[in-house]
């Protein structure tokens, strides 16, 4: 508008005019703002991807630390694998030992009980060799007594008994 049509309107009509101006300024200083946020959430958008690189950097430590841990972890199975190793090597041996040590004892009782059921034996042996050699000593006598009695059967026992003695030799 010139300024001959604005002297030309009236009052109404000018504030009229003017609520118009400025609701169109309200709207234009809004599409500013929008504008203004839109150019910040832009600028926030690179702020973000440089820091989801950080973030992505940062994760790669988390890995790294999580990858070391699984190390670490890893590291102490082998090392308890190996002490479990050695205290079952030592079990091991220690039950070796104390096997060959029950075995031993075992020989050793064994052979004890060999000697003294031996000398058993032996004093048995000794005791019915006296017992027979009492018993022979006995029939022999009666025996000679009764040969003393009856001259042939003397005869007869002295032939039985030199074959005897020959039979010994």
């Amino acid at each position: 508008m010139t300024e001959k049509e604005l002297r030309r309107l009236g009052r109404g009509d000018l504030l009229n005019l003017l609520l118009e101006q400025s609701r169109e300024n309200q709207r234009l200083r809004e599409q500013l703002q929008a504008a203004q946020d839109a150019l910040a959430n832009k600028a926030i958008c690179i702020d973000k991807a440089g820091s989801i690189a950080e973030a992505s950097l940062q994760l790669n430590g988390v890995f790294q630390a999580a990858e070391r841990a699984c190390q670490q972890y890893t590291e102490n199975i082998a090392r308890l694998s190996q002490r479990q190793q050695v205290i079952c090597a030592q079990r091991e041996k220690e039950s070796q030992k104390k096997a060959l040590q029950i075995v031993a004892d075992a020989q050793k009782q064994a052979e004890d009980a060999t000697t003294a059921a031996q000398k058993r034996c032996d004093e048995m042996l000794k005791k019915a060799k006296a017992e027979s050699q009492a018993y022979w000593d006995a029939v022999s006598a009666k025996i000679t007594s009764i040969t003393n009695a009856h001259a042939e059967l003397r005869q007869l026992f002295s032939q039985i008994s030199a074959r005897e003695k020959d039979k010994q030799l």
